[in-house]
């Protein structure tokens, strides 16, 4: 896969080190809680369990709901539908929030006397764990289509298990905006700025906008470029947006909004997690990709960092 990134300073900013707070040791380490809870399954007799990204991905989103008071059993049926349900046809899962603690292993021995049957149920396959200011969210499930081929009983390191993508189809037709199922994409890609500890992104229409400008263009072209005939920052400054910071990535093979995300995260970390760049664009066109991040000289919020559907999606001009 060819892809590429600059970036546009149009107004200088502070260098500063820019990046994520490390969490306080003992508390929120996934691996550490997945260890303990394994031990305890296989003192019991029971298969370990494994980490799984797409779950930790579903309580983060379910914790931050948690924490702004609008946690539901509706929202968590759509998000179980939306997020959960594609990874097996025979899925089952729960969720569990519990806090305020100061370490994980009172989380964990609390988390067992509350759900033990869930937790200890022989058929689990998988969990992921969120945790913010004390407060820790669990989802659970079984049934899952595709697993690790080994299971470490103490995981090392911080990779989880993602299953691979289901095809480059485009997602569900009806959140598909400039050829990207933006609600999955936003969802995945908010889902890892948070554990970097970065606001979500909001979408900017002129980003989105010039993004599918720029696959127009590279369709056209027939290859992706960053010195075409259309500049980014030209375009942008022609059509009168105001921003103080950009950074233009793009590539040629699109294989669906997770892989997107993935690429994304594996190659631009700096930038895509950076705190500074608040706003994005993105759009996709024939396998060919653009993604536009940007700061604003004001604030905006993400009030549905985990969109379902495109009403939910958090919009700026």
């Amino acid at each position: 896969m060819r892809f590429f990134g600059y970036v546009v300073a149009i107004m200088a900013v502070g260098a500063g080190a820019l990046g994520a707070s490390p969490a306080t040791v003992g508390q929120g380490q996934a691996q550490q809680i997945v260890c303990q809870v394994n031990r305890d399954r296989v003192s019991r007799y029971l298969s370990p369990v494994f980490l799984h990204r797409t779950l930790s991905d579903a309580a983060i989103t379910l914790g931050q709901r948690y924490e702004e008071g609008t946690l539901d059993s509706s929202f968590f049926n759509q998000l179980v539908a939306r997020r959960i349900s594609p990874l097996g046809s025979s899925v089952r899962t729960s969720y569990k929030v519990l806090g305020t603690f100061t370490n994980d292993s009172d989380y964990v021995e609390r988390l067992e006397r509350t759900i033990y049957d869930q937790l200890f149920d022989r058929t689990l396959d998988a969990i992921g764990v969120s945790e913010s200011n004390g407060v820790y969210t669990v989802v659970l499930a079984s049934g899952l289509a595709q697993r690790p081929s080994t299971i470490d009983t103490c995981p090392t390191g911080t990779a989880q298990f993602s299953p691979s993508d289901p095809g480059s189809s485009g997602g569900n037709p009806a959140n598909v905006v400039n050829g990207v199922d933006l609600p999955q994409f936003l969802c995945t890609f908010n889902s890892a700025r948070t554990r970097a500890h970065a606001d979500a992104f909001v979408v900017h229409r002129a980003l989105a906008d010039e993004a599918q400008a720029q696959v127009e263009q590279m369709v056209q072209l027939g290859h992706y470029t960053v010195d075409g005939p259309r500049k980014v920052d030209e375009s942008l400054y022609a059509a009168g947006v105001s921003v103080k910071q950009l950074y233009w990535m793009a590539g040629d093979t699109y294989h669906g909004a997770t892989s997107l995300v993935n690429l994304l995260t594996a190659n631009y970390a700096n930038y895509v997690n950076n705190p500074v760049y608040s706003v994005i664009g993105v759009a996709q066109k024939n396998g060919y990709w653009s993604v536009i991040l940007a700061s604003l000289y004001r604030s905006v919020h993400a009030y549905s960092p985990c969109p379902l559907t495109l009403s939910d999606v958090d919009y700026t001009s």
